[in-house]
């Protein structure tokens, strides 16, 4: 139970039950960092009336539970073209930044979203240019809109699939130097990044984003699909994420968004082996 203390846990590891059952048995099994995903059944939490999130932010303090929340992916697009899209997108953003201020959460992970209405540019660079500028400008309405909150908007990398954008790192480092606020950074996903081609361009994305990392999301899979195994099941680099992430003094939340309890208890053992193997190879090469 030591290791479940060490590291977050993704919800999605429960969604075949109610969010409030999940949250229960998650804290009940000793964890004290939970990511809610706000996708399938737990977006319930975008429906939950005031009390039940005075409940929950309750519950959380009296076990000593730190709160994340993944804004949904289904119905959210920051790069969406037609009007009423985008206001959708962003009132379904609003809520969930409303909700996870009064959960004292440190963040909201945010995915790009995908293109749409775009296709007409032919140019590559135009079509990136014009993606980056919609999420951009999604991303400072929202800011502004919650403007006095302390919740900041992770942007994660996402899988190379149709569509999708915010695959290459360097999109979310473009978005993230335009809109230029403390309260925009990202929030890494190995596996996402392990899909893109080599473990050796998963480390470089990972060296390259470091400084803007405010969680790191973590599974494995085997390099076709975003399977969310358990650690050792497949062949993300891990280990080497671990290391590196330790060597550039990351501060942020560890979350295993796995598929299972089981999977994701077994991987926080792995993870803290991997942390402690990794910090005391680092005192060896400091003496």
């Amino acid at each position: 139970m030591e290791t479940q203390r060490q590291c977050a846990v993704s919800t999605y590891a429960l969604l075949e039950e109610s969010l409030e059952a999940a949250v229960v048995r998650l804290i009940r099994d000793g964890w004290k960092e939970i990511e809610i995903m706000g996708e399938g059944p737990h977006i319930e939490l975008l429906e939950w009336p005031e009390e039940k999130l005075d409940w929950l932010r309750q519950l959380g303090k009296d076990h000593g539970v730190r709160w994340t929340v993944h804004a949904p992916i289904t119905g959210l697009n920051p790069a969406a073209y037609e009007e009423e899209a985008r206001k959708v997108s962003m009132e379904l953003l609003l809520t969930t930044l409303r909700i996870a201020g009064r959960l004292e959460c440190a963040y909201v992970v945010l995915h790009p979203g995908e293109a749409d209405g775009a296709e007409e540019i032919q140019a590559d660079s135009e079509r990136e240019s014009e993606l980056a500028k919609r999420v951009a400008d999604f991303v400072r309405e929202a800011l502004r809109a919650t403007a006095g909150s302390e919740v900041v908007i992770g942007l994660e990398n996402v899988p190379p699939y149709p569509n999708l954008i915010g695959t290459d790192v360097r999109f979310l480092e473009r978005i993230v130097h335009s809109v230029d606020s403390p309260r925009l950074r990202v929030v890494f996903d190995a596996g996402h990044a392990h899909l893109t081609g080599t473990t050796g361009l998963c480390l470089l994305s990972l060296k390259r984003i470091m400084p803007y990392v405010v969680g790191l999301h973590l599974s494995d899979n085997g390099g076709v699909r975003d399977d969310h195994w358990a650690f050792g099941a497949g062949s993300v680099p891990l280990e080497a994420v671990t290391v590196l992430a330790q060597d550039h003094g990351f501060a942020g939340s560890w979350v295993l968004e796995l598929r299972s309890v089981p999977d994701a208890v077994a991987s926080a053992e792995a993870l803290a082996r991997m942390r402690r193997s990794s910090r005391a190879a680092g005192l060896r090469q400091a003496e």
